[in-house]
């Protein structure tokens, strides 16, 4: 069990550094490990769907949702906490990877954000003047929380992960956003830019996204953070 009782205050950077070590980097259950054996079935599920998928070994699967799962905890504690603790957060988590030597992951998280953030937009078009107040919004949005935070002595690239995740509630909701990080996966994967999974590969991948952005807001929701 977690050492963080349900509704109790904690401290930002220790509840982090616990989850991320715990849940991904080294999960461990009953001194097994719990990755190696996850992803072994993870891949039997997607060939069985498709098997465009056979030569992606596990450990090539684990290694390349390291970042993903990085990527959905944030997303996760934006939609739980807003932006003003999701860029401490932002801040923490590049300090921390930097510090376990492991800027990799931080730097391949670059793709999955970007994902999120086209996932806010996707479909809205300039000539429908609903979306286009909606888009104007989005925009304004952005900048004027990037100058804000820029001030306030913030790192800009921090900011910037936060802030492309915004306004992605509604796509969350829709499966738009597994969607577009179920294809960002398959491009880190080394699929060629136009590879679609079939339908039930699709399926069952954005279910497994789903799992782990699920997992982390039900873990947020047993806390309180303080600074």
């Amino acid at each position: 069990m977690s050492i963080f009782s349900k509704k109790q205050e904690v401290n930002l950077e220790d509840f982090c550094r616990d989850f991320y070590e715990k849940n991904i980097l080294n999960p461990v259950i009953e001194g097994i490990d719990a990755d190696a054996t996850y992803f072994e079935t993870v891949k039997k599920t997607i060939i069985e769907a498709d098997q465009s998928f056979f030569n992606i070994t596990p450990e090539k699967l684990a290694a390349e949702m390291i970042p993903l799962r990085f990527e959905l905890f944030a997303l996760a504690w934006l939609h739980k906490f807003g932006d003003k603790l999701a860029i401490v957060q932002s801040v923490f988590t590049k300090k921390y990877l930097e510090e376990k030597d492991k800027s990799d992951i931080w730097e391949n998280s670059e793709n999955y954000n970007q994902a999120i953030a086209r996932s806010s937009t996707l479909g809205k078009t300039p000539q429908k003047a609903l979306d286009r107040v909606f888009l104007a919004r989005v925009n304004t949005t952005r900048v004027n929380l990037f100058e804000q935070y820029h001030k306030e002595g913030f790192n800009d690239k921090c900011v910037t992960r936060v802030l492309n995740r915004l306004f992605s509630e509604d796509a969350c909701k829709r499966n738009v956003t597994a969607g577009l990080l179920m294809f960002a996966l398959c491009d880190r994967l080394g699929f060629d830019k136009d590879f679609e999974p079939n339908k039930e590969a699709q399926f069952r991948l954005t279910a497994i996204i789903h799992g782990f952005y699920d997992g982390a807001r039900h873990s947020l929701d047993k806390v309180k953070i303080k600074i």
